[in-house]
């Protein structure tokens, strides 16, 4: 059986075929840094108001690096090992949790007492979930500025042909998706198919249920090194079975 990736040919798809999987990968979407970033400039120059600044993706993190020099005072908070990794590479020191798979559970494990009365940022994209807002809520003063938006990528038609002719024939057994909006894509590009959907994480697991993809593995990280090696297992186990 045959995985589709949606997502370029990255470090999971080489780790897949490391393991002696077939992958086929279908980037449907990327991300784009906005032309207008007036908003986060003006934030940039009176930040030493702020107590905090939240990342939830390395774009983000990138567009922060290419503007502000470290040290600063504001605690800058990430999560995921890549927007961290890349703030601490361009000198700024990060508070994350590598355990943690969401905002929620990043926050959860933070403890949202050490934000009581605290001004912060959450520099994010045109579709990051409300987690941060919602939970921060009362009890901090939380300002939000939006530096790119998740845009549609089109497969080249032998791609697109390839991806149909196995689905139609079964011969894909997973589908990965690394985003809610990879799902929603891969979804109206080529509809439901029966083979089982590998997540890197709850949220886009849940995104992937409510569009009625048959859900068989969500990582326990959300790193391409524990998906892969999640995503070998459940495929081997199929095989053996």
């Amino acid at each position: 059986m045959k995985v589709v990736a949606v997502r370029g040919n990255d470090s999971f798809s080489q780790l897949l075929r490391e393991g002696g999987v077939e992958v086929i990968n279908a980037e449907l979407v990327d991300t784009q840094v906005l032309d207008e970033l007036r908003g986060l400039e003006e934030r940039i120059e009176r930040l030493d108001e702020y107590d905090g600044v939240f990342f939830t993706s390395p774009v983000a993190a990138g567009v922060f690096i290419d503007r502000v020099q470290a040290p600063v005072r504001p605690v800058l908070y990430a999560l995921g090992n890549r927007a961290a990794t890349a703030l601490r590479k361009a000198g700024f020191h990060v508070e994350t949790r590598g355990d943690a798979n969401t905002a929620n559970e990043m926050l959860s494990k933070l403890g949202t007492q050490r934000f009581d009365g605290k001004k912060l940022l959450f520099i994010r994209g045109e579709r990051s979930m409300d987690t941060i807002r919602e939970r921060l809520s009362g009890i901090a003063d939380l300002d939000e500025v939006v530096v790119y938006r998740t845009i549609g990528i089109e497969l080249s038609k032998e791609t697109e042909r390839q991806i149909r002719v196995l689905l139609t024939n079964n011969e894909v057994g997973w589908v990965c998706f690394f985003s809610p909006s990879a799902a929603e894509a891969f979804e109206k590009r080529f509809g439901i198919p029966s083979a089982s959907v590998a997540s890197i994480g709850e949220t886009t697991a849940g995104i992937a249920k409510t569009l009625g993809f048959n859900v068989g593995l969500v990582a326990s990280r959300a790193v391409n090194e524990v998906f892969a090696a999640e995503l070998i297992a459940a495929i081997k186990e199929k095989e053996i079975a």
